[in-house]
C-alpha cells in the first residue's frame, strides 16, 4: 500500500478511507470465490466454498493481525489472492464463463502489484524518497525554536530519522544550508548512526571542528558517537577541549560512553583536558551511568594523585562515578573497598575528600571509622565531614576537640566551613546567615565570622550565648582591618 508522510504528530494511523480499500482488498478474493461457486451448479464449484470457507477464516485473522487495516502487510494479501486464484483455476477446468476470466485475471494482477511494491519497499527506494520529502520540508521551515538544541526535538526531525536507516545523504545535503537550525536538525537525525557511506563521515567531522556555533558542533560529535575508527574517535577527543563547555561536555558522553574499547584511544587526550584550566568549571567527566574499566579507575586513581587542576577533576568523577555505583545497588563489596580507600595511608587527599563525602551521605560509615577520619592526620575538609556526622549522631568530644583544632587552621575558607558547623551543630552564634550561604571568602562579613571561631576556639569556655532571632539575622560589619586566617 502506498506509504504517506506523517503531517502532523498527532496521525497515529492511516486514514479511514485508506483503512476501508484496505479491509476491501483483503475480502475482495472471498468475495470472488462466493461469486464463481454461486454461479457453477456443477460438482467442481464445491472447492469454490471449500476455499470461500478457508478464505473468509483467513480474512479474519488478517484482519485481527493487521488491526483492521491500520497495518498492511503486502505478503498476507498475495498469499489470499494465490489461494484464491489456484481454487478457482482447479475448479473450472475448461470452463468458458467470463465471470471466471475476470476472477483469473484480477486475483493474478493485484498480488504481482502488490509483489512489485513490496520489491520496491525492500530496495530502500521509497524510503529514500520520504526521506528527501522530510528534509525538503525541514529546509522550508520558516519557524525555528529560539534554543537551537531544541531543533533536535522537532517531530519531522524524529520522522526524517526514521527513513535514513537505508542512506543518510539526504540528511548530508542538508549539512551544506547555511542555516544553524537546519543542519542542527540533519546532523540530529543522524545522531548515533552505525553505518555510513564513504566520506560522509569526513564532512561532519570537518562541521564539528570548523563551525561556528557549539550548537552545531555538539550535534556533529554526536552524529559520529558510534564510529568505530581510531583515527575518527582521536581527532573526535581533540573536542574534549572545545572552547565551548556544552561541546566538551557533549564529547565526553559521546566518546565514553565505549571506554572499554576507546580508553587506550582516548587517555591521553582526556589526561590533558582534565589538567586543562579551561576545562576546569566542567567537574566531573559526565559518564551518562556507563561502566568504566578496570584499567580506567586505575588510572584516575593515579591521577588523583599528581598535582594540579587534574587531581581535583580525577577526583571527583571518581566520586561521581562511585555514587552512581552506590545508588543503584552497584556490588556488595563496594562500600568495603571504598571504605579501604578512604582510610589507606596513600590515597591522595583530593580522592580522600571525594570517597568521605559520598560514604557519609550514604551512611556507610560507622562511628569507629568516623573517629579515625577526625584525626590529625586526615585532610582538613573530611575531618570537617566526619566530626559533623559524628555531632548528628550524639555527643562527641572528640568531633568537639577536631572542631577547635580546624578552627585554629590558618584558611579563611576552613574557618567559614567550620564555623557554620559550630553554630548548626552546636547551637553556637557566630555570625553565619542562616539559609544565605557563606560569605565571599575576601568579604568583611568572612572577617568577622572567621574572628569569632577563632576566638571560640582559643577560649576554655566552650559556650557562648545561644542563637536568637535577633542574632540569626545580623551579620556584624566591622571597619577595622580583618583576620586573614
Amino acid at each position: 500500500m502506498h506509504a504517506r508522510l506523517p503531517s502532523m504528530a498527532s496521525r497515529t494511523g492511516p486514514h479511514p478511507l485508506i483503512r476501508l480499500g484496505s479491509v476491501g482488498v483483503l475480502l475482495l478474493p472471498l468475495t470472488l470465490l462466493l461469486a464463481a461457486g454461486a454461479h457453477n451448479p456443477h460438482t467442481e464449484s464445491q472447492l469454490f466454498w471449500l476455499g470461500a470457507g478457508v478464505q473468509a477464516v483467513a480474512c479474519l485473522a488478517s484482519l485481527w493481525v493487521t488491526r483492521f487495516g491500520r497495518e498492511s502487510s503486502s505478503s498476507v494479501v498475495i498469499l489470499l489472492y494465490v489461494i484464491a486464484l489456484g481454487c478457482i483455476v482447479v475448479g473450472s477446468p475448461g470452463q468458458l464463463d467470463w465471470r471466471l476470466h475476470v476472477s483469473r485475471s484480477i486475483l493474478l494482477v493485484i498480488p504481482v502489484v502488490f509483489f512489485a511494491l513490496q520489491c520496491l519497499r525492500d530496495s530502500g527506494a521509497t524510503t529514500i524518497r520520504r526521506a528527501r520529502l522530510l528534509a525538503a520540508r525541514l529546509q522550508a521551515r520558516k519557524d525555528w525554536p529560539g534554543d537551537l538544541m531544541q531543533c533536535r526535538f522537532l517531530p519531522e526531525v524524529k520522522a526524517l530519522r526514521e527513513c535514513l536507516h537505508v542512506d543518510a545523504s539526504p540528511a548530508i545535503e542538508m549539512l551544506a544550508d547555511h542555516r544553524p537550525a537546519v543542519r542542527v536538525a540533519a546532523l540530529a537525525a543522524l545522531e548515533y548512526r552505525l553505518s555510513w557511506r564513504p566520506g560522509q563521515t569526513e564532512v561532519i567531522l570537518q562541521l564539528a571542528k570548523r563551525a561556528q556555533e557549539p550548537e552545531v558542533r555538539a550535534t556533529a560529535v554526536n552524529a559520529l558517537a558510534n564510529a568505530e575508527d581510531r583515527g575518527m574517535v582521536e581527532s573526535l577527543g581533540e573536542l574534549l577541549r572545545d572552547r565551548s563547555a556544552l561541546v566538551r561536555q557533549t564529547a565526553t558522553e559521546a566518546l565514553l560512553w565505549n571506554s572499554e574499547q576507546r580508553w587506550y584511544w582516548l587517555r591521553d587526550l582526556i589526561r590533558n583536558a582534565l589538567n586543562d584550566p579551561t576545562c576546569l568549571g566542567d567537574g566531573a567527566l559526565r559518564l551518562g551511568g556507563n561502566a568504566l574499566t578496570q584499567e580506567t579507575l586505575n588510572d584516575l586513581h593515579a591521577w588523583c594523585a599528581e598535582k594540579g587542576l587534574i587531581s581535583q577533576r580525577a577526583a571527583a568523577t571518581l566520586g561521581a562515578y562511585y555514587g552512581q555505583m552506590l545508588a543503584t545497588g552497584g556490588t556488595s563489596e563496594l562500600p568495603d573497598r571504598l571504605r579501604k580507600h578512604l582510610l589507606g595511608s596513600t590515597t591522595p587527599a583530593m580522592l580522600r575528600v571525594e570517597l568521605a563525602r559520598l560514604l557519609i551521605d550514604h551512611r556507610e560509615l560507622d562511628a569507629g571509622a568516623l573517629r579515625q577520619l577526625i584525626q590529625s592526620s586526615m585532610p582538613a575538609p573530611v575531618r570537617l565531614l566526619a566530626a559533623e556526622r559524628l555531632l548528628s549522631i550524639d555527643s562527641s568530644p572528640e568531633a568537639v576537640a577536631a572542631l577547635h583544632e580546624l578552627a585554629r587552621l590558618p584558611n579563611r575558607e576552613i574557618a567559614l566551613a567550620t564555623a557554620e558547623v559550630v553554630q548548626r551543630m552546636l547551637n553556637i552564634d557566630l555570625g553565619v546567615p542562616r539559609d544565605q550561604g557563606l560569605p565571599a571568602v575576601h568579604s568583611t562579613a568572612a572577617a568577622d565570622i572567621a574572628r569569632r571561631v577563632l576566638s571560640w576556639a582559643n577560649q576554655n569556655d566552650l559556650s557562648m550565648a545561644p542563637l536568637s532571632s535577633h542574632s540569626e539575622s545580623r551579620v556584624t560589619h566591622r571597619s577595622e582591618s580583618h583576620v586573614e586566617l
